[in-house]
């Protein structure tokens, strides 16, 4: 029997954490939420599969965090969200390996979506 996959959300809002918590374990997805890229980093990568992510963040942005990951040789797919979207930020993303770029507020079925693809 495989074990459950788990979610790392990673955003500087509380709310945000909350609501993404809520809904992917309405999903029954288990989910495990980070303030900031550094929290993230100091966890073990083994007890995550994907990485949601906030590109705006004080500290490292999503798309450094993007960036450290792959430097570590963490490979975890990654889907970024932002409320600042612009096509360049989307092309970044896109191109460092995202599986997915997300507009907030965030459509609970296309995030369901993009998980399920990753």
């Amino acid at each position: 029997m495989s074990s459950p996959i788990v979610i790392a959300v990673v955003d500087d809002d509380p709310d945000v954490r909350r609501s993404l918590d809520s809904l992917l374990r309405s999903a029954g997805i288990a989910c495990r939420s980070f303030a900031c890229a550094a929290d993230l980093l100091a966890a073990d990568e083994a007890a995550f599969d994907c990485v949601v992510t906030d590109i705006n963040m004080p500290g490292m942005t999503g798309l450094e965090l993007q960036a450290e990951m792959a430097r570590r040789g963490w490979h975890h797919r990654v889907i970024l969200m932002t409320a600042y979207a612009t096509a360049a930020t989307r092309e970044q993303g896109i191109a460092a390996g995202a599986t997915a770029f997300l507009t907030k507020p965030i459509d609970p079925d296309q995030l369901l979506e993009a998980i399920g693809s990753a």
